[in-house]
């Protein structure tokens, strides 16, 4: 029987790293791009040229109301911390034509399903939107308004606004059917355009306020004509303020909409940075049919971890992310992603031919030293996901293996040290040579590799090779392994690994018994998906 010694885990956390932004539908000014942030919009003028007033009240505002949209975006997105969730929000938008044509933001409409459009506040009648096209890194999107009729529209203003410019944000802040105006002046013309969830070149700040729910809606300058789009508010040291896109580049982006996609991928994405695990990347909440991101197979959940070999987020914004697109422009590009629910590190070449796939095997790493009885061909039926009896580690086994333990094990100072064990018997695996199984433990701390993986090495003698320790690497964990071979006058192999995650917190340590060549694909997926709860 070969002795064990267990270890104490610590796992990736998942901590957006956010400039908090309005949130469609909510009212957390930090809501991730997830749950879209909305800004409160400022007032824009009607379609006719005649109905423009150099008025900031009456009837100019009037006017810039009938051309205000609010927007009820429903689907499903992929939250870090909640899971998959049904997102109902809400947003603002602008007609810039009276055909319809609608402006938002990005992160209002991405990963909808549905989108209901009410008009200038009339909410006895709703219409239906298509996206036209959407520009993750701009935050902009074009929609249009199924309509019968012409519809009012806005203008864009003729220049850009200086500092001290009155202006007015327009929409339907936190979900309110009612319109809503609030006036204020540009503070900063030139202001930063990196968030969580977009990386713009030309921005402004405002402190017309805004609100969850204003996102995508019109700032409009005293003759109703938009200078930017809402899009993001900033956490109020002592007064708050707001943020929102240029109108120059706006009326760019727009144009490119019209076409299409632009400087996107097909993601609902959040910048986030793990400082303890080394882990930084976008999170994908969401990705659009049909789109580069679909294509290659990404999905909710992942982590976008590197662009043509550039690291993503390392400062928690867009902007690495935004930086690799608009420089590769139309070339396909490498792309590396951390798949969370199971730990695997994939590769892939998104706008190319190359779909993701898994980049670390750790069987294909070490087949050739391995040597187990060919068997019969029988391979197992499936996984079973498991965790132990603390909620701190987790592992994925073969249906097969349906011995399991999960209670921990009590150190002599009452410590309780998480575990896992799962086997056709446990005590077969633990005392023969003849059963297959496997051992993950977690210890505190970063402890010696090469000493852990000894104390859970066979008794002398019990196995004709031993193949000595290597550096094992999985993107997540990094530590040592070791590999015995011809255990027990059997074609059984005996492999431990020992890991830890970049901050050293903890230890894992995880041992396979491997009789037959079914199990290599068992090694492979316990290697891919034992981490921390």
């Amino acid at each position: 029987m070969r002795a064990r010694r267990f270890p104490v885990a610590a796992m990736l956390t998942v901590g957006a790293v956010v400039l908090a932004a309005c949130g469609g539908g909510g009212d957390d000014e930090s809501a991730e791009p997830t749950s879209p942030p909305d800004t409160e919009p400022a007032p824009a003028t009607t379609e006719e040229p005649a109905a423009v007033t150099t008025e900031p009240t009456g009837i100019g505002f009037d006017e810039v109301q009938s051309a205000v949209v609010q927007i009820l975006a429903e689907g499903t997105i992929r939250d870090p911390e909640v899971g998959m969730t049904s997102n109902a929000g809400s947003g603002t938008g602008f007609i810039i034509s009276p055909d319809g044509l609608a402006v938002t933001n990005n992160h209002v409409v991405t990963g909808a399903a549905t989108l209901e459009v009410f008009v200038g506040g009339d909410t006895s009648e709703s219409y239906n939107a298509e996206i036209l096209g959407v520009s993750e890194c701009n935050d902009l999107a074009l929609i249009r308004i199924d309509a019968d009729e012409p519809l009012p529209y806005l203008e864009w203003a003729d220049a850009p606004p200086t500092v001290g410019t009155e202006v007015y944000a327009a929409g339907f802040p936190l979900g309110d059917p009612e319109f809503t105006l609030t006036r204020g002046i540009v503070s900063k013309a030139e202001a930063s355009g990196d968030t969580s969830w977009a990386s713009i070149d030309a921005t402004i700040e405002h402190d017309a306020n805004i609100q969850p729910g204003n996102s995508g809606g019109p700032l409009v300058d005293a003759d109703g004509r938009v200078v930017a789009v809402n899009y993001a508010v900033s956490p109020a040291i002592s007064v708050a303020q707001f943020f929102a896109i240029r109108s120059e580049l706006a009326q760019e982006v727009v144009a490119e909409l019209e076409q299409g996609d632009f400087e996107s991928l097909g993601i609902n994405g959040t910048a986030i940075v793990d400082e303890a695990s080394g882990t930084s990347g976008i999170w994908v909440s969401g990705v659009a049919a049909g789109t580069p991101a679909a294509e290659v197979g990404l999905l909710p959940g992942d982590i976008v971890t590197s662009l043509n070999g550039l690291p993503m987020a390392t400062d928690g914004t867009m902007a690495d992310y935004c930086d690799a697109i608009r420089t590769a422009g139309d070339r396909p590009m490498q792309i590396e992603v951390l798949r969370y629910d199971t730990s695997e590190v994939l590769r892939g070449e998104i706008g190319g031919d190359v779909p993701l796939e898994v980049s670390f095997s750790f069987a294909e790493e070490i087949e050739d030293e391995v040597e187990v009885d060919e068997g019969d061909g029988t391979v197992y039926t499936g996984y079973q996901t498991l965790v132990d009896d603390t909620g701190t580690i987790t592992v994925d086994v073969p249906v097969e293996w349906a011995d399991v333990d999960t209670t921990p094990i009590t150190l002599d100072d009452g410590t309780l040290v998480p575990q896992i064990s799962a086997a056709t018997s446990i005590q077969g695996y633990n005392e023969t040579w003849e059963v297959p199984g496997m051992f993950y433990g977690l210890l505190t701390g970063a402890a010696d590799q090469a000493a852990t993986i000894e104390d859970f090495a066979p008794a002398e003698g019990e196995c004709a090779t031993d193949d000595g320790l290597a550096p094992y690497d999985d993107g997540t964990f990094i530590g040592q392994f070791r590999i015995w071979s011809d255990c027990g006058g059997l074609p059984t192999t005996y492999v431990v690994v020992a890991a830890s995650p970049a901050d050293g917190s903890v230890t894992a340590v995880v041992a396979v018994q491997l009789t037959s060549e079914a199990d290599l694909d068992a090694l492979d997926q316990i290697f891919a998906t034992f981490n921390l709860v």
